[in-house]
């Protein structure tokens, strides 16, 4: 299992853990799991574990049964894949609701951000490479200027952070979001909202199934 990173609040970082592991098909569907059980792997108390716990059970990742304990639900891939579904609906809204919005000049500001994208990926710098592709997804949603929206969004951070350090610790899929990113931005200056909000919701849903069958192929 991965370690403990500091960039989250410590039950998001185990959710990210055990979604990871579930990802990539070290914890199968129907594995029996207990917070005892993470919390002496990772070091960690019981509490954040058991804040993980619900993270998990409400993306539909874990199930509670009775007499059976907590195990990996024989569904967690398909509720892995219906979140990503959810997160490209809702961050194709903020591209179209941004690309009306914004001026010119903040639209330009999203090929800047990329800029650096590219330089880490020539670098391989996967740690810049992540913060970048988290900046250019944030700032859409904040061009957006909608706050419901904004939030909705965020709800999804940690469940989004998993899937991004998956698909960016491959070089291919690197390229291939950092170029689709790309053709994002350009849409948007070219206000063409339909057509960037489709390439958006394209974008995360197949990154996500990329990411899926990798971790099966694995």
């Amino acid at each position: 299992m991965d370690r403990i990173e500091v960039a989250l609040p410590l039950s998001e970082q185990l959710a990210n853990i055990i979604r990871k592991s579930i990802i990539s098909g070290e914890l199968k569907g129907g594995e029996k799991v207990s917070v005892s059980m993470f919390s002496r792997e990772l070091g960690v108390s019981a509490t954040p574990v058991k804040e993980a716990f619900k993270i998990l059970q409400s993306e539909g990742l874990l199930t509670t049964k009775e007499r059976s304990g907590t195990i990996i639900s024989d569904f967690a891939a398909n509720s892995l894949e219906s979140m990503a579904f959810i997160r490209g609906a809702l961050e194709g809204t903020a591209v179209n609701l941004a690309t009306r919005a914004s001026s010119d000049n903040d639209l330009e500001g999203l090929l800047r951000i990329l800029d650096k994208s590219d330089d880490a990926i020539r670098n391989n710098d996967l740690e810049t490479l992540v913060t970048v592709n988290t900046a250019f997804h944030k700032r859409i949603r904040e061009l957006a200027r909608n706050q419901y929206l904004y939030n909705l969004i965020e709800k999804l951070v940690s469940f989004d952070y998993t899937f991004r350090n998956s698909a960016l610790s491959a070089f291919e899929l690197r390229k291939k979001g950092s170029f689709e990113h790309r053709g994002i931005a350009e849409l948007m200056i070219k206000r063409k909202f339909n057509e960037a909000e489709k390439e958006m919701v394209w974008h995360i849903r197949h990154t996500a199934i990329d990411v899926m069958t990798m971790g099966s192929d694995s």
